[in-house]
């Protein structure tokens, strides 16, 4: 971290700069305060949380074994649904697949290269999307899919931004009794991924492109808007806890110290506010008897 300050006409400025290269960002957190000192003091590790786990990435070892696989119920999805995860490839393949759902055939598949964007076996978006996902080996990037029974349209997002669509048959619902899998297509399977996982959830709702960009606007460390937690039942703190094969490693990403930086910043800075709106005050009643002391003056 960089702090500056910088002083002038409307009082001192402080600006913080991260540069953080696990966020591949750099990030600049800023306030201005008039006629006020402050001092933050920021350290890492007083930081704790009750449940550390869900500010862990997945890292998943590029071999055939290293995955986590369960069978969730996915009776709340059947007729709608958002998927989104964060995703860092670290190793570049064919057909890399970060996640599956997969009952007597693969329900919803999708490859970190674009290259197979699967909703109930269609292979309309195959090898059409490979244009949106750019993102560089080790540069995470944001994956969202949305559909419901209502729309019938099955839509593909990339780092808040609608990547393609797809028409579903009428009808046609998710199946149930599957099994969802983070790090391969399925265990054993050559279309393995190797990279890293971040805060996938499955919300039981069709996100709005609204609300999908919103959850990719602020980076890796966008919190969850509270209005969507309602619908978020597979929650990634729940899936960390979960068995894993091969070789599944917890990472830090920093987020819980990130956003706890942010709320301290947040309260600083409204804590100014309302010190300058008292100075204001102050400041104007000066100036009212200063005026009354002026007109005594005149009239003696």
């Amino acid at each position: 971290a960089v702090v500056s300050t910088q002083s002038g006409h409307y009082g001192r400025g402080v600006q913080l700069y991260f540069v953080d290269r696990y966020l591949n960002r750099v990030t600049m957190l800023r306030f201005t305060l008039s006629v006020l000192s402050v001092n933050v003091v920021l350290s890492g590790s007083t930081v704790a949380a009750s449940d550390s786990k869900s500010y862990s990435a997945l890292k998943f070892t590029y071999d055939r074994n290293s995955c986590v696989s369960y069978s969730p119920d996915m009776s709340p999805f059947t007729d709608k649904f958002t998927i989104c995860v964060w995703v860092r490839k670290l190793q570049s393949g064919s057909i890399p697949s970060p996640f599956c759902y997969y009952t007597s055939d693969y329900e919803i598949f999708m490859t970190d290269n674009g290259c197979f964007n699967r909703l109930f076996s269609s292979l309309s978006l195959d090898n059409v999307l490979t244009s949106k996902f750019t993102s560089p080996v080790g540069t995470w990037f944001m994956y969202c899919s949305t559909w419901s029974l209502a729309s019938r349209t099955f839509r593909v997002y990339v780092n808040g931004q609608l990547a393609g669509t797809e028409t579903t048959p009428s009808g046609r619902k998710l199946q149930t009794g599957g099994a969802l899998i983070l790090g391969n297509y399925s265990p054993g399977s050559s279309h393995r991924f190797g990279g890293e996982l971040f805060n996938f959830n499955v919300y039981s709702k069709e996100l709005t492109a609204t609300e999908v960009a919103a959850m990719s606007s602020g980076g890796l460390c966008t919190e969850i808007p509270e209005q969507l937690e309602e619908y978020r039942v597979i929650k990634w703190e729940d899936i960390v806890k979960l068995s894993r094969s091969g070789t599944v490693q917890d990472l830090d990403t920093r987020c819980l110290v990130f956003t706890e930086l942010q709320t301290r910043l947040k309260e600083a800075e409204n804590g100014a506010i309302v010190t300058q709106r008292k100075l204001n005050r102050t400041q104007t009643e000066l100036l009212e008897v200063q005026g009354l002391f002026n007109s005594t003056q005149e009239a003696l």
